[in-house]
């Protein structure tokens, strides 16, 4: 099957070029010296796996979310056309790891998105040392590739695609020589350099418009403080508005991603970036505060169910999340699922608010039909466990 992945690679780069040009993406083609390597790449897109690829001549296999692997039919064409390697989110990383190591054991290459999730702030995410001990442990070379401009054309909070520039490209190549000279924590460095890619610092650098006909919408998926009041989940958005129902605060996102007031002055924070830096600290004074059995918030609407890595999710109750400081509640007033904070191993959002997570008794997901926050479960349960916030 390899040989049919690589003339499909060759096919879908060809077609693909013309239509992301006239989007307005830009790309840098280039030509690797190792023969065998492994790709690390910022992540900021649901079709970023193309927008590397026109990159890159030579095929690769890409590391992609399980959730794909659950949508039946569909799941079975992407298998068909690019086997990508299943990665679990809210899950260890480690069977992911071994797949990795055997497709590049056989000399083919593969491209990996190491943040493991898009930013909703447009800045680069958390990346694992772990990354590095890949990357030594597969002897291959190592390319390190970013894009930029893509969180404001497709933020991770909108189900809007905007009209704007965009750029990627590799960074930089590391040949197998280059990395036995390198301790595991200049490796570490030299990723998380080569890949940090700050949105709002480039728009400040060169501001660019990204035209959207609901720019503010669903904003409230990625901020869950009112900076005026202090409320939690009191953010609600329409059109290029948002608003705090609490106390009546409202704002306009522009077109170069930038908050202002009605009135054309500037809001403490302008950017979603630093509204966020804002909320994490202001969300780690609200748990430091909290009283014990005390509801932290809740969200109504919640369907829970518990996933089948490759096979599906077995649907178990919908109603009310309530995140306690001990425990993750459930309950629809007949049925309760109640998740001890001590007992969650993982947890993450993927796609914009969808949960999974992973306990001695499983592996779970919580989703919503309509938008609501799901950042805030997982800055506080990271928080609670005594750990730092990673998106």
């Amino acid at each position: 099957m390899h040989a049919f992945h690589q003339v499909f690679y060759s096919f879908m780069r060809a077609v693909i070029a013309p239509y992301f040009f006239l989007k307005g993406y830009r790309w840098q083609n280039y030509s690797p010296k190792s023969k065998n390597y492994l790709v690390l790449t910022n992540h900021n897109t649901n079709w970023d796996f193309f927008l590397f690829g026109l990159c890159l001549r030579r095929q690769m296999y890409y590391v992609a979310s399980e959730h794909i692997f659950r949508l039946g039919f569909t799941s079975k064409i992407i298998r068909f056309l690019s086997d990508p390697i299943p990665r679990r989110k809210g899950a260890s990383g480690d069977s992911a790891v071994e797949l990795i190591l055997e497709r590049l054991k056989k000399g083919y290459n593969v491209c990996m998105m190491v943040e493991g999730n898009r930013s909703f702030t447009g800045e680069t995410g958390w990346i694992s040392p772990r990354n590095a001990q890949l990357v030594r442990q597969s002897g291959v070379g190592l390319l390190t590739m970013a894009i930029h401009g893509c969180y404001f054309v497709n933020p991770r909070w909108s189900k809007e695609v905007r009209r704007g520039p965009s750029s990627g490209g590799v960074v930089r190549e590391y040949t197998p020589a280059e990395i036995s000279r390198m301790t595991d924590e200049e490796l570490t460095a030299a990723i998380r350099g080569d890949l940090h890619v700050d949105a709002y610092a480039d728009q400040q650098r060169n501001p660019r418009r990204y035209r959207a006909k609901k720019p503010a919408e669903t904003l409230e998926t990625a901020l869950f403080l009112c900076p005026d009041c202090g409320a939690v989940s009191t953010l609600c958005s329409e059109g290029d508005r948002l608003r705090c129902t609490g106390c009546g605060m409202e704002l306009v996102f522009t077109d170069y991603g930038y908050f202002q007031r009605p009135d054309g002055t500037d809001p403490e924070y302008r950017t979603v970036r630093d509204w966020d830096r804002w909320q994490q600290e202001a969300l780690r004074k609200l748990i430091g505060e909290a009283k014990e059995n005390a509801p932290l918030f809740a969200d109504r609407g919640l369907r829970l169910g518990r996933v089948e890595p490759g096979k599906g999710t077995t649907p178990l109750l919908t109603g009310t999340l309530t995140l306690y400081p001990e425990k993750l509640v459930i309950s629809d007033g007949e049925k309760t699922e109640v998740f001890p904070i001590g007992e969650i191993q993982k947890l993450s959002v993927v796609l914009m608010d969808t949960i999974l997570f992973t306990t001695p008794s499983g592996y779970f997901e919580l989703k919503r039909g309509s938008a609501y926050n799901a950042v805030k479960y997982l800055a506080a349960v990271r928080l609670l466990q005594g750990k730092a916030f990673v998106s």
